[in-house]
């Protein structure tokens, strides 16, 4: 009886262990089936997140240091466009190159939002100390773009201000894909109107190692120009970088002298010129639109105050003893205009055009804002 028992109990456990054999099997099957089979279609991309399951095709979103070890914040010098993809020995040999600070690699590309169509950029982390240094120095903007979250330029902030942290579906070369809008951000990296990192980068089908930003403040444009060519053949083209010479005397326009007291008119003058490439004229719109050059220095709604509206925290951050009476006060014109002047160098309006803007924007958050200003900064000049 016992080995008859010990039989029926052994028999049984072989055929649960071939039913197992069978379903396992058949589950590892399907699933390389899956992996083998087409690639889901736009519509179906779309499905797959509307119903929150997890996005096919999507980079590795391990959240990684945004920039290890001590963050340096260079200037970048030059934008570089390369006819193929950069080969890393050939960037080795950049780096290598005497008066070359630091390079880093860019891949561009486009993705449509609703309609709206964005050129943005591609890169690893050393690109973190080559952007403006607001910035550069924001850890939370950093970790965002880390996690393949979508930084938008200043300039294009004004129909996504309400979608921060949203969600959105975009269109791009390899189909429709979720990407959450992670920070608003000056780049100061030529024309593009945002950045990711080089995995979203390449998941969302941008060209390839196909730009260059170069920091080399300590050589000439013209022997610059010279070694990339050498580096990367005559297909190879730079831009600069850096900020354009501003001819501050030249720029006073009669209205200009008769609606800025003089005080203020010299104090503006005097502080442009702690920021390469930044015009005083708009520092002076920025007076003239937030206090009218000190007449109304009333105490905003936010806590804002003094000839140039600043927050006391955003005032003690980037505070500079205009007048060198030993105290920075934000109440006090010189101290607050050249105070307003390193805010916004710091935000890259040195470098003109659309980081000009972008600047403004960081300044007061409004494009309504920043056309005034730019529009009493062309009326002054």
């Amino acid at each position: 009886m016992v080995s008859r028992h010990r039989h029926l109990i052994n028999t049984l456990a072989a055929l649960c262990a071939v039913i197992g054999f069978v379903v396992g099997g058949h589950a590892l099957a399907a699933t390389h089936q899956a992996s083998q089979g087409a690639a889901p279609t736009s519509r179906q991309h779309i499905a797959l997140w509307t119903t929150s399951r997890p996005p096919q095709g999507r980079a590795d979103r391990a959240v990684r240091p945004a920039a290890p070890g001590p963050l340096r914040i260079r200037r970048p010098d030059a934008l570089v466009l390369l006819p193929a993809a950069a080969r890393p020995a050939a960037v080795a040999r950049l780096e290598r190159r005497p008066g070359v600070d630091a390079v880093a690699v860019l891949s561009r590309g486009g993705i449509d939002i609703r309609g709206h169509r964005l050129t943005l950029l591609g890169a690893d982390a050393d690109i973190r100390g080559l952007t403006p240094t607001l910035t550069a120095r924001s850890d939370a903007l950093w970790a965002s773009v880390a996690r393949g979250e979508l930084t938008v330029s200043y300039a294009k902030a004004q129909q996504w201000r309400r979608r921060l942290g949203a969600t959105l579906v975009v269109s791009a070369r390899h189909g429709y894909f979720p990407v959450r809008l992670g920070a608003f951000a000056a780049l100061g990296l030529g024309a593009a109107d945002g950045l990711v990192s080089a995995s979203e980068a390449k998941t969302l089908g941008f060209r390839p190692a196909r730009e260059l930003v170069v920091s080399a403040p300590h050589l000439d444009l013209d022997r610059l120009r010279s070694e990339i060519a050498r580096i990367f053949g005559p297909g190879a083209h730079m831009h600069s970088l850096r900020p354009q010479p501003v001819n501050q005397a030249a720029l006073l326009s009669a209205y200009a002298r008769a609606t800025i007291p003089p005080p203020y008119l010299a104090l503006y003058r005097a502080a442009a010129t702690t920021c390469a490439g930044l015009p005083w004229t708009v520092l002076a719109a920025i007076g003239a639109v937030e206090t009218g050059h000190g007449s109304n220095t009333h105490v905003s709604s936010k806590g804002a105050m003094g000839p140039m509206q600043f927050l006391p925290s955003t005032f003690g951050a980037f505070a500079v003893d205009g007048d060198h009476d030993g105290t920075a006060d934000i109440n006090d014109p010189d101290d607050a205009v050249y105070t307003a002047a390193r805010y916004l160098c710091y935000a890259g309006a040195g470098l003109g055009g659309q980081s000009l803007y972008d600047a403004i924007w960081a300044y007061n958050h409004a494009d309504w804002y920043v056309r005034e200003v730019l529009n009493l900064a062309v009326a002054y000049s």
